[in-house]
């Protein structure tokens, strides 16, 4: 066995599937293969991922790059890189968003973009300035020796260029970067190599040494990438294609070269769906007519027409639904409005659209010309912002307007088009929206062109799901590996309450039994409590109804979340008693860590469906009409997958314990013949079933108790060894 591998690997001791796990994605990745990997929370799969794929990319030349999505995750991955940097010499950047890194607070990026062109473009027009003015020197000097006539005519057109770059330096001085300007004139970044890469930089690290020197850090970490082995990074900087390009293009690679690792990896799905959808909205075009008119360039009547028809469309959309008093249940939040049947694909506002357009004379030419007539404004406009006429970049409304109204008649069944509302200042406002079902367009060609990769997360099974939605063809190596920390530290129970189903989660009677239920195991639990509810609305019902004797939070939607889990994990630190009240589909789910005592119970009351409203709907439709199991692979799947994850919190190290409840029903394993097709019990994977024991409602406070006091009979005993 080749375990060279193990070089990279900076503990002392490993988890009992680590060794099994880094041979095996070891051997895959030097064959070229993806690795789909399962593994507990907290057990290590990023050593597990990261230790082979580093010790491969050193064997064949490539580079590793790992994304998150979640910035508590990227906060471990720099941990854990420093750890190997220990034992290994790695050169590691952790890449985010230049914003961040930029020393000024209002910079935006469409504008920093432009700058950054300017800053280029003047640093080479000084040198053009400096290399005229040296042939003038040189002519002057000629002349005064010979007093050659023929050579005032070339000394005089010398001298206007050498004029016209001075004032086109002074010009493009107004409107670049000082930063950057430093940073490409100076050499002010002598020993940054070394420092940089003689630890693992936070980027706010690299911001202040630019900051210090004047120069701009972004660019700075640009110059340096390229001789990076590890690029930490977030899942944009490879999910979208542009992005993408750039970073391949600064460490001077192609996709063949790269080896990725995404964590937290059964959310690559959704986030490549975020990073596709397309938005038009009255104002836009309000926009975009104001534009044509404005500019009164020849033959664009028709554009702006157009624009007319189409706004006056999207208004008489919302305005012909709304009943008497319908219009104040608007808020300033975007609302769903149907003009597609999300089953059929039925899309009455595209019918009425290409009806509307028929009639009035307009073909797809009148969109054509108005790409042609947006890309000119943003040509304009470009230039205005480098000669320092206009002090913001603008962006051409009539592009915009006109790339997604191709889109949306280009027939394509990637979107299905929703109608946004909302109120402002007694006002309603539309947008359509281009909302996208199954965004493989993305992902496909990103997994068809790298070298390797591992998708890691703790809840990424099933796996053929995964294959299917995000379409990976290529061989896969599949691995899964359960909790294997002591069973006697940790207890999974499933309680035979009522299914929460929705026309049952106000009933009072069901109310009354789940609060006492809940009461019971805080009652029992000696530490802290996590309550997932199914919604942030019965969240807030409960939280109203407990009434705990130990400090209660809620983590309530809008609101951060920060202060109220610090103090909630305060509490469980210092061995103290506390209850998080939160909801499954928020941000507490995922990428928190509870360890040292920050929770010994997570309850999950309820399954938890996600809102099933026509975005859920297409999904489902699509997913049904692509693989024949659309409630499975946008429903139940996505759902069980969360409920794995609140439920993962609990067990962080092989010396952590608690207690993890599931609250309904649905989930005990004699569901499956007495509810049958509401059951969940059978979503789980077999080894989590395993563990899952039934208990009846009256009996919870005593099977806590019996949990919790075994434990400490355990902990006694192995404290007399």
């Amino acid at each position: 066995m080749d375990d060279s591998f193990l070089s990279y690997f900076p503990k002392s001791t490993y988890y009992p599937y680590q060794s099994e796990a880094m041979e095996k994605i070891y051997d895959a990745l030097l064959r070229g293969q993806f690795v789909l990997f399962e593994g507990a929370c907290g057990t290590g799969k990023t050593l597990s991922s990261l230790v082979p794929a580093l010790s491969v990319g050193e064997k064949l030349g490539k580079v590793v790059l790992i994304a998150t999505n979640v910035h508590q995750q990227m906060e471990q991955f720099i941990t854990e890189a420093k750890e190997i940097k220990h034992r290994k010499n790695v050169n590691v950047v952790v890449l985010t968003g230049k914003m961040l890194m930029c020393p000024h607070p209002d910079m935006d990026y469409d504008r920093c973009k432009l700058l950054r062109e300017n800053t280029f473009e003047l640093v080479e027009a000084e040198k053009d300035a400096g290399s005229l003015n040296t042939q003038l020197k040189a002519l002057n000097k000629k002349y005064k020796d010979t007093q050659d006539a023929e050579l005032v005519d070339l000394r005089n057109a010398i001298a206007r260029d050498a004029d016209e770059e001075r004032e086109k330096c002074r010009t493009l001085s107004t409107v670049s970067c000082n930063e950057l300007y430093e940073l490409l004139k100076s050499d002010s970044t002598a020993g940054f190599r070394e420092w940089l890469f003689s630890t693992v930089r936070h980027p706010e690290e690299i911001a202040g040494w630019a900051y210090e020197h004047g120069v701009c850090g972004y660019e700075l970490l640009k110059r340096e990438i390229k001789n990076a082995n590890l690029i930490i990074c977030n899942y944009h900087h490879l999910l979208n294609a542009d992005i993408f390009d750039n970073v391949l293009g600064w460490i001077e690679r192609t996709p063949d070269d790269i080896i990725t690792i995404f964590d937290e990896a059964h959310n690559i799905e959704s986030a490549a769906r975020s990073h596709s959808s397309l938005m038009l909205s009255e104002t836009t075009l309000d926009r975009a007519f104001v534009e044509i008119v404005e500019h009164r360039v020849n033959d664009t009547e028709q554009v702006g027409l157009f624009f007319s028809v189409v706004k006056k469309l999207i208004h008489d959309a919302y305005e012909s639904r709304l009943q008497f008093g319908e219009r104040e249940r608007f808020t300033e939040r975007w609302q769903d409005m149907r003009i597609s049947d999300p089953a059929t694909r039925e899309d009455l506002f595209k019918e009425k659209l290409k009806k509307t357009m028929a009639e009035s004379g307009f073909t797809n030419a009148v969109i054509d010309a108005a790409i042609k007539l947006g890309s000119e404004f943003e040509k304009q406009y470009k230039k205005e912002f480098k000669i320092g006429r206009t002090k913001i970049l603008k962006s051409s409304s009539t592009l915009i307007a006109a790339v997604f109204l191709y889109n949306y008649l280009s027939n394509t069944s990637e979107y299905y088009p929703i109608l946004n509302v909302r109120r402002i200042d007694n006002k309603l406002a539309g947008r359509l929206e281009l909302f996208i079902s199954i965004p493989r367009h993305i992902t496909k060609p990103l997994f068809e062109t790298l070298h390797s990769g591992v998708l890691m997360s703790a809840t990424l099974r099933p796996f053929d799901m995964v294959k299917n939605t995000l379409g990976i063809t290529r061989d896969t190596v599949e691995l899964a590996f359960g909790l294997t920390f002591p069973r006697e530290r940790r207890r999974m129970l499933a309680v035979e309450v009522p299914p929460l189903f929705a026309k049952d989660r106000d009933n009072p009677e069901i109310i009354k039994e789940v609060t006492a239920v809940i009461t019971d195991i805080i009652h029992e639990t000696p530490g802290n409590v996590i309550l997932f509810f199914q919604s942030a609305r019965e969240a807030l019902q409960y939280y109203q109804n407990l009434q705990p004797e130990v400090p209660m939070f809620l983590d309530e939607i809008g609101i951060s979340a920060q202060s109220v889990r610090e103090k909630f994990f305060k509490i469980g630190e210092d061995e103290g008693k506390a209850v998080l009240i939160t909801y499954l589909w928020g941000t507490l789910t995922e990428g928190v860590d509870y360890h040292n005592g920050r929770s010994r119970c997570v309850v999950v009351i309820g399954v938890g469906y996600p809102a099933l409203n026509d975005r859920m709907r297409a999904i489902e439709s699509a997913y049904e009409v692509e693989f024949g199991n659309g409630w499975n692979y946008a429903v139940q799947v996505p759902t069980i997958r969360k409920v794995r994850q609140a439920m993962g919190r609990v067990i962080r190290s092989p010396q952590d314990f608690g207690l993890q409840v599931l609250l309904d029903a649905r989930y005990t394993a004699g569901s499956a013949k007495k509810l049958r097709k509401y059951s969940v019990h059978n979503a789980f994977p077999e080894d989590e079933r395993l563990e899952i024991i039934d208990v009846v409602p009256h009996r919870v406070k005593y099977a806590v108790m019996n949990f919790f006091s075994d434990l400490q009979s355990l902990r006694f005993a192995e404290g007399n060894q």
